[in-house]
């Protein structure tokens, strides 16, 4: 194993979020909450709740996206 000292400080680049930002972030999580329960509820299949997810991924396009797929 190599341990290395770190040198020198990264700059920290602040993100400003719009307003349509936050509100398909929030869609995107109202969404989401209810395929989750239509699927603890048995009423989709976990193929179909992945697969709604997805899609919902891409419409609403959340700040933390890539991390989702």
């Amino acid at each position: 194993m190599r341990v290395e000292k770190f040198e020198g400080r990264q700059e920290i680049i602040k993100t400003e979020y719009t307003e349509r930002d936050l509100k398909a972030e929030l869609n995107f999580y109202l969404s989401d909450k209810f395929i989750q329960d239509l699927f603890l509820l048995d009423e989709i299949s976990l193929e179909e709740y992945r697969k709604i997810r997805r899609e919902n991924i891409k419409k609403f396009k959340p700040i933390l996206s890539e991390l989702m797929i």
